[in-house]
């Protein structure tokens, strides 16, 4: 799998713990799916959290890409898990508190 977030508005919070963007989705009748997300803070990770099995996993660093207008994280061995997406939404945040959803992007598998 494959995401690439597209960078919503400037946000300035002083002293950040931490902050990221992830991406959730669910199958057509709301149950289902995962969530893919990349944190940055003391150190930079990617994540999957799979609802179905209730586990996460995690990936280094070097899995995340970060560029001028977006971010690419690479989930190696991660599936989409679903025939079918019904909802997808993206968002960013900040110490764990969204702060913009509905963000552009790209979920390649």
């Amino acid at each position: 799998m494959t995401v690439t977030w597209g960078l919503g508005d400037r946000v300035v919070i002083d002293d950040p713990e931490f902050f990221g963007y992830g991406i959730y989705y669910y199958d057509p009748t709301g149950n289902g799916g995962k969530r893919f997300g990349v944190r940055f803070g003391d150190a930079t990770s990617a994540w999957v959290f799979d609802h179905a099995s209730a586990t996460q996993a995690n990936y280094e660093a070097d899995s995340v890409t970060v560029m001028t207008d977006s971010i690419v994280a690479r989930y190696h061995d991660a599936s989409l898990g679903l025939d079918e997406i019904g909802t997808i939404t993206a968002y960013a945040h900040v110490n764990g508190d969204d702060l913009q959803d509905n963000l552009p992007v790209t979920l390649l598998r």
